[in-house]
């Protein structure tokens, strides 16, 4: 099964690799959600230095990517494998070790097409192993870091959120600390005036306050901390909270081909002009892999959060479901990861990625 999946995956067009089965425990363990975290596999050395199995293909080739593309590798780089990898498994009865055949494609433009391309080929092996049908998940994990980007919360702030969300954990929690902003009316008031004039008229009407009032803040505090809220304001803040729009897209589950137009109103009517290009792209995906019509695909959701076991995925990412099976455990898989180089090399190479992995036991199974 392993070799036939790997001529579907166009073995002729790419280069075979079989990568390390052993990576430094950091690695994978700062690249992992929570989920997979727990599940890793390692052990320490005689000198206390601590590995792991490789749980995954996609990490180990991307650090041999990253010695081509520093040894003088230039272009589109695609490669294909059909290796083992080692997990702890989530029930009994799945194994410990288990074989993925797959593909990764470094260095091609991160579009709309690349990704249809990318889907395509997984669902095309699928199908020509023998899968009659499939559930996909679809998700997109650059939307709601856009959205989070666009609302212009203080910079630590926003990188708190993109980073528990990244990692998989209570988003909620950390959406509530968000500022709901200024009302209209504040803000009219301070429209065009200078920070230093802003600071005089709200001096002003703190000393009206009465002390009991101000409790243990005192009225420079104060001061200081509406001048924060109106400059955090912004000319493009939406109309409502950042935290009821950033809630409304965390939970977006639709149809794929509803994703573009629900994200459209919500931007729309939050006044987020700035991310139309981002949802043009997703909107484009979405039509070529309607319009392609796939014969695999029996049911089809999007949804926001969707994606976020390996914390290096950060575009497009799927999984196909055999829908007659007893397990929800995907039989296919991929995604975009176009930062992880970046990161791996401390940014050093700087590729597009993004890859495709088919799991033969299970789709033996589907079969």
């Amino acid at each position: 099964m392993g070799t036939s999946l790997i001529n579907y995956f166009g073995a002729d067009e790419s280069t075979f690799v079989d990568p390390p089965s052993i990576l430094f425990a950091s690695i994978p363990l700062e690249l992992s959600g929570e989920t997979v975290r727990s599940r890793l596999c390692t052990f320490r050395d005689q000198e206390g230095d601590e590995y792991a199995l490789r749980p995954d293909l996609t990490l180990p080739i991307a650090l041999d990517e990253i010695e081509k593309r520093e040894n003088g590798k230039k272009g589109t780089d695609t490669v294909h494998y059909s290796a083992r990898a080692w997990r702890l498994p989530a029930e009994s009865i799945y194994p410990l070790e288990f074989t993925q055949v797959g593909f990764e494609v470094f260095g091609a433009e991160s579009s709309a097409e690349q990704d249809f391309i990318a889907f395509k080929k997984v669902c095309d092996a699928a199908h020509n192993a023998g899968v009659n049908q499939v559930a996909v998940e679809f998700g997109d994990l650059a939307v709601f870091p856009a959205f989070v980007d666009a609302l212009g919360l203080k910079k630590n702030q926003a990188e708190k959120i993109k980073r528990i969300f990244r990692q998989a954990r209570d988003v909620d929690e950390a959406l509530k600390a968000v500022p709901s902003g200024v009302s209209a009316e504040l803000k009219s008031k301070f429209k065009g005036m200078s920070k230093e004039k802003a600071k005089s008229v709200v001096n002003d009407i703190v000393k009206e306050i009465a002390a009991d009032v101000l409790g243990s803040r005192s009225i420079e505090d104060i001061t200081r901390r509406v001048i924060e809220m109106v400059d955090e304001s912004g000319n493009d803040r939406p109309s409502g909270s950042a935290y009821d729009i950033l809630n409304e897209v965390l939970w977006i589950n639709v149809l794929p081909e509803q994703a573009a137009d629900t994200l459209s109103e919500i931007a729309k009517a939050s006044g987020l002009k700035k991310l139309q290009p981002m949802i043009d792209n997703v909107a484009k995906r979405f039509d070529a892999i309607v319009e392609a019509e796939l014969p695999i695909i029996f049911e089809s959701t999007f949804r926001t959060p969707f994606g976020r076991r390996f914390n290096y995925y950060d575009g497009f990412v799927f999984e196909l479901i055999d829908i007659a099976a007893r397990s929800t455990a995907p039989l296919g898989a991929g995604g975009r990861y176009d930062g992880l180089l970046s990161s791996l090399s401390n940014g050093a190479v700087n590729e597009t990625a993004i890859g495709g992995v088919l799991r033969p036991d299970r789709v033996e199974e589907a079969c």
